[in-house]
């Protein structure tokens, strides 16, 4: 097949999936209709491509095949929409939109330019999107503040010690992770470190009593360079994901050290337990998530004990507890981002934190809501792309500044 033929295979395939997705313009409804009165057979397929049951089983069949590895260039985990409204839904995952648009292309390329030639097998043609150059984030980046004052830019250091304050050693593990341990039995050791991450970064860190510590981008987190009281107290801005290692008091007949967060106004308390707290400025609001144990979350005075699979929001001077996402909440540490009827502000402040980027919003901007997933190794132009399926808004970057803009009426 050559150039041409790919291309308007291509084009026929995107009227296609548009029309599936009921957002054709009407110039584009007209050349679909074209297309269908050029020949029987291109009716035929079309049916045959609307036939939900016949695709349902045509992917998955598909996907009986390795389609991480066939469609890696091509295919993140979000969803396509349907608009309603000033709300947007999402119907099926982005993979299996890529596989979509293979079964239309390719069954498209087999009727349309095919005939005469009569292959053997069925020609496919694979509509792949090739990833942009640059804006895909390195990951691994903070800053570690010594309690002299002195930095380390952690990215720039060979794995191995770091520093050493009083009797705690301070190293770079063979995970790239920071990690704060006791050369002897006590430490003598006082003062506070704070670590850092820039947009675009993140670290992960193991403090002395064990506990460990995902710090995402545009955070910090202060905390004791070894824990010499019977409270361990950490200070964050931003938003991580904490482990808390159990720690019992010495000499207390079993009594148990608490753990707590400091962060926006809040004081978060944990006895051996999972959980996470997002509380960034842009946001306007603060989030407090547990995925194992106990929480408890003081605020203006007012205490709310959280069990596994709540979530605390606190946003001015209101707070309230729902149920949570967990997968949603925490996905930033596996390496996604998980949306859920998330506001159009709050996907692109995350999507800006991580790929060190500004946001301006043109007039006429609706207000809308997404649901999907994607990695977040992902180019930023590829994620963005997948956000305009909506129709609802379009993006242009100039250099490290992504405007928004009003999509299709």
């Amino acid at each position: 097949m050559n150039e041409q033929n790919i291309d308007k295979v291509s084009h026929v395939a995107s009227l296609i999936i548009g029309n599936m997705q009921e957002r054709l313009s009407a110039a584009e409804q007209q050349e679909l209709e074209a297309w269908l009165q050029e020949d029987e057979e291109n009716t035929l397929l079309f049916r045959e491509l609307m036939d939900v049951e016949k695709l349902s089983y045509d992917l998955n069949e598909l996907n009986s095949y390795d389609h991480n590895q066939a469609f890696e260039k091509l295919t993140h985990k979000i969803l396509l929409n349907e608009v309603t409204g000033k709300r947007v839904y999402f119907r099926i995952w982005w993979y299996m939109v890529a596989a979509v648009l293979v079964l239309v292309a390719g069954g498209i390329a087999y009727f349309s330019f095919n005939k005469a030639e009569k292959p053997a097998a069925p020609v496919s043609a694979v509509i792949a999107q090739k990833k942009a150059p640059g804006l895909q984030p390195d990951t691994k980046k903070a800053v570690l503040i010594l309690a002299d004052g002195s930095t380390v830019p952690l990215s720039e250091m060979n794995n191995g010690s770091i520093a050493r304050q009083g009797n705690v050693i301070i190293q770079k593990n063979e995970n790239g992770q920071l990690q704060y341990k006791l050369s002897g039995a006590t430490a003598n050791t006082t003062g506070s470190n704070t670590l850092r991450t820039p947009r675009g970064g993140e670290y992960q860190l193991i403090l002395d009593d064990g506990t460990k510590i995902w710090l995402n981008s545009a955070s910090s987190l202060q905390f004791p360079v070894h824990f010499n009281s019977d409270d361990r107290r950490v200070v964050l801005t931003g938003e991580a994901y904490f482990e808390v290692e159990s720690s019992v008091i010495p000499h207390s007949g079993g009594r148990k050290r608490s753990f707590t967060v400091h962060v926006d106004n809040m004081v978060v308390q944990a006895l051996g337990t999972s959980f996470n707290i997002s509380a960034y400025k842009e946001d306007d609001r603060s989030q407090t998530t547990v995925v194992e144990g106990l929480v408890k979350v003081n605020r203006n005075n007012k205490s709310n004990l959280l069990s596994p699979g709540k979530k605390l929001i606190a946003q001015d001077s209101t707070v309230t507890v729902e149920d949570a996402d967990v997968k949603q909440e925490i996905a930033w540490k596996h390496g996604e981002f998980v949306f859920r009827n998330t506001s159009l502000r709050m996907v692109m402040n995350e999507l800006a934190r991580w790929y060190d980027m500004d946001v301006t919003y043109d007039k006429g901007v609706p207000s809308l809501h997404f649901s999907g997933e994607v990695q977040r190794e992902s180019d930023i132009r590829s994620v963005l792309h997948m956000l305009e399926y909506t129709g609802g808004v379009t993006f242009t970057i100039n250099k490290r500044l992504i405007t928004v803009h009003p999509g299709k009426k």
